[in-house]
């Protein structure tokens, strides 16, 4: 599988006209990404420039790198999987803008994890030709480049759970063994490590999730909650006092979950000891909207789930959904939300054989 390492060079032509390049630089490289698919329109040498590592490089010494969402869909539409980057609206009025990400091709395996790390995804495992595989294949997001790492210790068909932590990525087995099932990828060392395993009553338990917590890489399995501190390398094992939830993601240092659907947001009361709803002040969601993501992107609540509408099963549409929520603990230690913006950023048909074939994923780049 051949690679793609060549990066583009910043243009020698004139980037604004009666400003030379470097305070042209400068300018260009404070504009929001949100209007870079619009600025890239403007002239062949500041296209050019958006690519660049002298334009990154420039973004990164003014603190103006921002986190941007890459969505994955598969469906119907896009077979195998089409990755978009999602800005958001450039004003109130107007629709979030997706761009397709070009570069990612087509023969990576099939049901690989991804995981993003700044600016670069991480594709780990997955089958090919139904054989599991240890491959690891690295993207960088900023000059849509592919290189080869190093291989994971194990085949996996799927990277199954994974947390990032202080740019490293923790790489968790569907079951509890006695041997190593969990692998950390040191990504600026480029390595891998396996970790001690959690002495635990009993083994082969399935793994129900995961999860940063309090600055620890948290797993949860039946009854307990498995606890690793990065600094110490040790695991606390805890029984698990609050029932388990799918989806999870600690934002402002406080741990959020979803139930089925959005009416279903909670927020975890450290003190009390239990879950508290998260309320939404202002609406703009749909009430059936079933949750499938969460994120934490700035310090904000994003979450990406899916609807129903239309007329019946065979006429309606399924749709996409993303939302961007401002939380914070109350006063009395209720939760508050407030939805920053949200829209249906794809929708396709809701025959069965259309919901067999919808999957969609979220990360978090930082450009």
């Amino acid at each position: 599988m051949s690679t793609n390492t060549t990066t583009t060079e910043a243009p020698s032509e004139i980037l604004i006209p009666s400003l030379p390049n470097d305070i042209a630089l400068q300018c260009l490289a404070r504009v929001p990404r949100r209007y870079h698919p619009v600025l890239s329109t403007v002239s062949k040498p500041i296209r050019s420039l958006l690519s660049s590592p002298e334009f990154f490089a420039a973004r990164s010494a003014l603190y103006c790198t921002e986190h941007l969402l890459l969505v994955g869909i598969r469906s119907r539409d896009f077979q195998p999987a089409h990755w978009f980057t999602l800005y958001r609206r450039p004003h109130p009025n107007s629709a979030p803008i997706m761009v397709r990400v070009r570069g990612i091709p087509s023969n990576r395996n099939d049901w690989s994890a991804y995981v993003a790390v700044g600016p670069k995804i991480y594709v780990l495992g997955g089958q090919s030709c139904g054989i599991n595989s240890a491959k690891v294949w690295i993207f960088d997001c900023r000059f849509h480049t592919w290189e080869p790492g190093p291989n994971m210790p194990t085949a996996r068909k799927h990277g199954v759970r994974t947390v990032v932590l202080d740019d490293k990525i923790y790489v968790i087995g569907w079951f509890t063994e006695e041997d190593s099932w969990v692998y950390v990828f040191e990504t600026v060392a480029s390595r891998w490590e396996s970790l001690p395993c959690p002495k635990l009553t009993v083994y082969h338990q399935m793994v129900a999730g995961c999860g940063i917590r309090g600055g620890k890489v948290c797993v949860w399995v039946e009854g307990e909650e498995l606890r690793f501190d990065p600094v110490t390398k040790t695991w606390e094992v805890f029984r698990l006092m609050m029932p388990w939830v799918k989806h999870v993601c600690e934002v402002n240092g406080v741990l959020y979950c979803s139930g089925i659907d959005v009416r279903g947001l909670k927020g975890f009361d450290e003190g009390a000891g239990y879950w508290k709803r998260l309320k939404l002040v202002n609406g703009g969601l749909p009430n059936d909207l079933l949750v499938d993501s969460m994120a934490n992107v700035g310090g904000r609540l994003v979450i990406m789930g899916r609807d129903d509408f239309g007329c019946s099963e065979w006429e309606g549409r399924i749709g996409v959904w993303f939302a961007e929520i401002e939380v914070k603990k109350m006063e009395f230690l209720e939760f508050q939300g407030e939805v920053v913006w949200s829209d249906r950023i794809y929708s396709c048909g809701a025959s069965l054989r259309d919901r067999e074939n919808l999957y969609f994923n979220c990360l978090k780049v930082s450009l």
